[in-house]
């Protein structure tokens, strides 16, 4: 059996928990791929809509909709709640602004999905293809995107930090 190494008689030296550093490594990458995701619905997907024949779009959003839960909805979600607790996992050498800027971003992402963009979602298969609606839709993306985008910034920072002291 190993003892702790001593820095004196009295006291073993304390290294910090390594799963923080690779917490920091997930939620990272996580909050990345999520941040791609969300330009991509942003540029791409959601004015997409516009263009499906009114007729077609109530089957296309249910199939856009059925497509979307594991490599969408599973990892946003994910990152959404890792980032809002990022205060209390962060590695003890992270600024606490830092974290704080990640956790308000991982909030701010979370809220604007489930109070409007599902909501916006919820229309669109109530409705169908609405302008109105869809512009809506990508304004509640605009926000999540930028807050995500807010904490890949601020993340890929913690970890050029974190690096430098390793």
């Amino acid at each position: 059996m190993t003892r702790p190494a001593l820095v004196d008689a009295r006291r073993p030296v304390s290294r910090p928990p390594r799963w923080r550093r690779w917490n920091l490594l997930g939620l990272t990458a996580l909050t990345a791929y999520s941040t791609a995701i969300a330009w991509q619905a942003q540029l791409v997907s959601y004015p997409l809509y516009r263009a499906v024949d009114p007729a077609s779009f109530a089957a296309y959003h249910q199939q856009y909709n059925e497509a979307i839960p594991v490599v969408v909805i599973a990892p946003g979600f994910a990152s959404f709640l890792a980032g809002a607790a990022f205060w209390w996992t962060r590695p003890a050498d992270i600024p606490r602004p830092a974290a704080a800027l990640v956790g308000v971003a991982g909030v701010t992402a979370l809220l604007s999905t489930v109070l409007w963009a599902i909501p916006m979602h919820v229309r669109l298969d109530d409705i169908g293809q609405s302008a109105a609606t869809i512009d809506s839709l990508l304004d509640a993306n605009l926000l999540r995107t930028a807050a995500l985008s807010t904490a890949t910034v601020a993340l890929l920072w913690c970890q050029v930090r974190a690096g430098r002291q390793d």
